[in-house]
């Protein structure tokens, strides 16, 4: 299938979007006129019955299915989006504006802290972020008698996750692997940690600036457990990375642009995202997505509904939407993410058999027994843990 031809553009777009995304978050609150002044929650405007003409989207850039050769997702270049707007009359004002977590909350917590609209009706935070905007009564309760799909159709392992045991908040959208990526035409095939220290990388290993998935990496390859971490393996594990940078086996830590030293060989080894592989193999195929001996990291960014979104109910809409197998297949066969959809595999095999087989959108049980989730750690250790972190990514420059 085609849906890959686009990546050259991608990538290029990747590296320099995280301030224009962000700016652009807040240029769209601005003109929503949440200016953070105190009012009551917006009401929605759309009828149970009526859908509204308009939704707004918050997502990750390139995280959904778009048109060959188009650049950016819009309701008139995204299939999925077009078939939405078909059935319901509503188009989707689609945004790529989220590149951060920590950053994308703070252009959405004024507003949320005054009781106003933030803009958006759809947001999709990564799990943890996504249980702190539910634990702080930010988010919206599904109306589930709206989503019969969501209810019939979500994958059973994401059914009563702790961020949300009765499915009242979250809807996923993808599930990510953060393991290794290993180009093998340019080093020896290798499928633990370790391997990434070996001297002959030494300039040619690029890392994550995601705290949770390059520590959390790390901290597995020292044998300790990411889901539950204490101080002492965190720090053990950020000397291990300080010790690959003081010694330049470490070329860079990265946001997305890890993926351009990738493609161009500047880096021959990563810890790197599974969709990103995947995509990146296309042209590629001697990159290799490998989860380690000792593990791997395990993500789910989710669809939340922020408190007081004007348009809650066509947003469901949407959610419920995405919840059919055949348009979670659309969107799928483009991204290369774990899909949570029921069925999606069945209808996948329709675009494109090979990639109801792909095993980083479709993993294995033993595969997903060795995947960890970075656990829960109190408010002053994670404030460590970031700070500590922090200085390790400004040391080596991101």
């Amino acid at each position: 299938m085609e849906t890959n031809k686009v990546l050259g553009t991608e990538l290029d777009r990747r590296t320099v979007l995280k301030a224009g995304a962000i700016a652009g978050a807040a240029a769209f609150l601005a003109a929503c006129g949440t200016s953070g002044s105190s009012s009551a929650p917006s009401e929605s405007t759309d009828g149970t019955d009526s859908p509204s003409s308009e939704i707004n989207f918050a997502n990750w850039t390139y995280y959904i299915d778009v048109d060959e050769g188009v650049d950016t997702a819009t309701a008139d270049t995204s299939e999925s989006l077009r078939r939405f707007k078909a059935k319901y009359g509503t188009r989707v004002n689609y945004q790529e504006v989220l590149l951060d977590n920590d950053e994308f909350f703070g252009t959405i917590k004024a507003p949320l802290e005054a009781g106003q609209d933030t803009g958006w009706d759809i947001v999709t935070p990564t799990t943890w972020m996504a249980k702190k905007i539910v634990d702080l009564g930010w988010a919206e309760k599904f109306d589930k008698a709206n989503m019969p799909n969501f209810v019939a159709n979500l994958a059973d392992e994401f059914k009563g996750r702790a961020a949300d045991p009765g499915n009242d908040y979250l809807a996923p959208w993808q599930s990510l692997m953060t393991g290794l990526g290993v180009n093998t035409k340019k080093t020896a095939r290798f499928t633990t940690v370790s391997g990434l220290w070996d001297a002959t990388l030494k300039g040619k290993v690029v890392l994550l600036t995601e705290l949770r998935d390059t520590v959390g990496l790390v901290m597995l390859g020292n044998g300790a457990d990411p889901s539950m971490p204490t101080r002492a393996t965190f720090d053990a594990a950020i000397k291990t990375l300080e010790d690959a940078i003081a010694s330049e086996q470490v070329r860079k830590l990265s946001g997305q642009g890890y993926t351009e030293l990738l493609i161009n060989d500047a880096a021959y080894a990563a810890i790197a995202w599974s969709g990103d592989v995947g995509i990146i193999q296309a042209d590629k195929p001697e990159l290799e997505f490998i989860v380690p001996d000792e593990g791997g990291m395990y993500a789910t960014d989710n669809m939340l509904i922020p408190k007081g979104a004007k348009n809650k109910y066509t947003a469901e809409l949407w959610i419920d939407f995405y919840y059919q197998p055949e348009i979670a297949a659309v969107v799928e066969a483009y991204v290369q993410y774990i899909c949570p959809v029921k069925g999606a595999a069945e209808e996948i095999t329709k675009i494109d058999p090979a990639l109801a087989t792909n095993p980083l959108i479709f993993p294995d049980d033993e595969t997903k027994k060795r995947l960890r989730v970075w656990g829960d750690v109190s408010a002053e250790d994670q404030a460590y843990f970031d700070e500590q972190f922090s200085a390790v990514v400004e040391g080596v420059g991101a």
